[in-house]
């Protein structure tokens, strides 16, 4: 049998990635609404009014049901990790963080869904080899032409993920004159990054791309905005992107 190549590599962990996001959707949590796991909490919490040997019945198979769903989640894509990171140590010499450094670094990186399930099972991985999930860095309200307050959102971790390049999204659009917006932050370095997003006439979700000012830089964080333009109420966000969209 062919070992892998760093192109099959980046295609099956994709594919992992991928089920991943599907498992979490569809599973969720017993708090997250029209989600498997939230079904099962609220039949144990409806069973209190029933009778007590269908109360008992139900709620034993709720709390299966619930644990074996939960435990699915982690236990397929695990097994599929740990056996392409057995054959890349078999065939190469090489788990799959040293593998993907030599191959596929850094033209791609992995997908935050695959970082989680590795480091969840004891596989390490750079945090420059892997590219995180949609990350809310920091947010403006504008309280007049040029003016407004802005909120620091969340920094990229900086010992799971490499730094993302940025988008803006517009919140309220209450404008019809262009805004600039100079977007300020750190490098994985912590060397100070500048870019640069332009909308006019948005509407509420709309989204443009932050160019940075210094060619092939990233954003580890975002420190400060300051723009031109806008109206008060306009408001817009800041967020990571993912480096690409994963699929089967």
């Amino acid at each position: 049998m062919a070992a892998l190549t760093g192109a099959q590599l980046k295609t099956e962990l994709d594919n992992i990635a991928y089920q991943k996001s599907l498992l979490d959707t569809v599973i969720g949590t017993t708090t997250t609404a029209a989600t498997i796991l939230y079904a099962m909490q609220q039949l144990v919490d409806r069973v209190g009014g029933y009778d007590e040997e269908i109360k008992r019945d139900l709620a034993n198979i709720s709390s299966e049901i619930k644990n074996t769903m939960a435990a699915f989640k982690l236990l397929l894509d695990h097994k599929l990790l740990r056996a392409i990171d057995s054959h890349l140590r078999e065939e190469h010499k090489k788990g799959i963080d040293d593998f993907w450094t030599d191959e596929n670094y850094p033209t791609y990186r992995i997908a935050s869904q695959v970082a989680e399930l590795c480091r969840a099972i004891g596989i390490d991985l750079s945090a420059v080899n892997c590219f995180p999930p949609v990350t809310i860095m920091g947010t403006e309200v504008v309280s007049g032409s040029g003016a407004g307050t802005f909120t620091d959102g969340d920094l990229i971790d900086g010992n799971k993920y490499g730094p993302a390049n940025c988008e803006l999204e517009v919140l309220v659009a209450a404008t019809t004159v262009s805004v600039v917006v100079t977007i300020t932050g750190n490098d994985k370095s912590g060397n100070e990054v500048t870019g640069t997003a332009e909308f006019s006439t948005a509407a509420v979700g709309d989204k443009v791309d932050v160019t940075p000012d210094q060619a092939g830089k990233k954003f580890q964080d975002i420190t400060n905005m300051t723009f031109t333009g806008g109206a008060a109420t306009d408001s817009w966000r800041v967020q990571s992107k993912v480096d690409r969209a994963v699929a089967a």
